[in-house]
């Protein structure tokens, strides 16, 4: 009798890490399931390559959340510039979470482990749309910043884009360089004198509010 209940005990537990591997969670989820492998739904909303990793960020605070990293070991099976390919897409990625620096993340160790689902258009995903003068009210909101860039400077390593002269105090929207190469045109010279809509999480930096623009489709010519 304690063997066959010994085996059911077996059975249930190897049906329930099925069940478990089978999942599909949501990227804000991603931290209540370490050490499970699971899958992770979600929107792909910033993206960086450092030459030795390319980050697929579910949050623009990056920091703080579910991150999908493929190493430059695996760069050959996946497709070409994985940051652009990736990006602004809705995907499910299965995998083991682990915690790195207190935030959930899963390697990708091949392609088979991202899938690229057609994302459902909804208002929520859409961000509330607001003026330069009030960015300050939003500090770790995501945002749609309308303005125009009265000012720009490329210092090499960075392009400002100010939207006021006196770029010490208000808002400002920055691309560093490392993402230059995703822009047609210099951005220093194309958004100047133009009114734009700037989408991101705000937010402070020497006590003013700031975008960091990881990706062009982050910031839109209105007029």
């Amino acid at each position: 009798m304690k063997r066959i209940f010994f085996i059911a005990i077996i059975c249930f537990l190897f049906l329930l890490q099925i069940s478990i591997a089978n999942q599909t969670i949501q990227w804000n989820d991603a931290h209540n399931y370490y050490g499970q492998h699971v899958t992770v739904k979600g929107k792909i909303v910033g993206t960086y390559n450092s030459g030795k990793a390319c980050f697929l960020n579910f949050h623009p605070d990056y920091k703080k959340h579910f991150t999908a990293v493929i190493f430059k070991s695996a760069f050959h099976l996946f497709p070409p510039i994985p940051e652009d390919y990736y990006y602004g897409k809705e995907v499910l990625i299965t995998g083991k979470i682990k915690e790195y620096k207190n935030k959930p993340e899963i390697i990708l160790n091949n392609p088979s482990q991202i899938k690229i689902i057609e994302a459902t258009k909804s208002s929520k995903n859409t961000p509330e749309v607001i003026f330069w003068k009030d960015a300050h009210k939003y500090y770790g909101k995501v945002v749609a910043v309308e303005g125009t860039v009265v000012a720009a400077y490329n210092s090499g390593k960075a392009c400002f884009l100010n939207f006021h002269k006196n770029w010490k105090r208000y808002f400002t929207a920055v691309i560093f360089s490392s993402n230059f190469h995703k822009f047609k045109f210099p951005p220093e010279k194309y958004y100047k004198n133009k009114k734009v809509r700037v989408s991101g999480l705000v937010k402070e930096y020497k006590g003013k509010p700031e975008i960091i623009i990881n990706h062009p489709s982050q910031i839109e010519v209105i007029d």
